[in-house]
């Protein structure tokens, strides 16, 4: 082979041994859509539908992986392979950055949404009593699976993260009186639900009942 022409494929390979963002971007947006999947669910009740919307990208971006990784070893293409296996690594350590660091999903839908709960909590009559509001964030399941409703809940007086034997009877009358015999306010009469209340932020709890 004409020595000329080894030297021009060998600078060609070497422009194109480059290191690459790309690869990150893909796999955070799989990481994203895994992550918001539940909330996809409860916006949209997708059901069923949530397993092809997830886990196609999925596969196709993790073949995609694979593929570019084989071809850019048999390229020796250092540059480009570390930038194929630093991306998973790096986007598990922004998602576990950011679980230790109390950010969900749940909670970034809350901070986008919260100047409208406000709004609708300042609307609420002054009664003397401490206000109570309940926002429906929607459910997941179906038939022959586990059911779980969500329930954003506005509670001045912090009762609703209690123990429901520690809740007074004022709390109950008043729960009672904002939805009465509603799934979604099942804090109030918990026998046969399973409960867990997750504080987000100041007097607003997200509550999770299934059954």
């Amino acid at each position: 082979m004409d020595p000329a022409s080894e030297d021009k494929g060998a600078a060609l390979a070497d422009r194109n041994d480059r290191f690459s963002i790309s690869y990150f971007i893909w796999v955070l947006l799989i990481g994203l859509l895994f992550a918001f999947g539940s909330d996809l669910d409860r916006i949209f009740n997708l059901w069923l539908m949530l397993v092809p919307i997830t886990f196609l990208p999925a596969l196709v971006v993790a073949a995609f992986w694979l593929a570019a990784l084989i071809r850019n070893l048999w390229l020796k293409r250092w540059k480009r392979v570390t930038s194929i296996v630093v991306a998973p690594i790096a986007v598990c350590l922004i998602f576990a950055s950011a679980r230790m660091a109390g950010i969900s999903p749940e909670f970034l839908r809350f901070a986008i949404w919260k100047s409208h709960y406000i709004e609708q909590v300042e609307k609420l009559p002054r009664t003397g009593e401490p206000r109570l509001a309940t926002f429906d964030w929607g459910q997941t399941g179906g038939a022959g699976v586990a059911n779980f409703i969500y329930t954003l809940v506005f509670d001045e007086s912090d009762e609703i993260a209690r123990a429901p034997e520690q809740r007074s009877r004022a709390w109950q009358d008043r729960m009672n009186r904002r939805c009465p015999g509603i799934a979604p306010c099942s804090p109030s009469d918990p026998a046969g639900f399973l409960i867990a209340v997750r504080k987000l932020d100041g007097h607003f709890y997200l509550v999770t009942t299934g059954w």
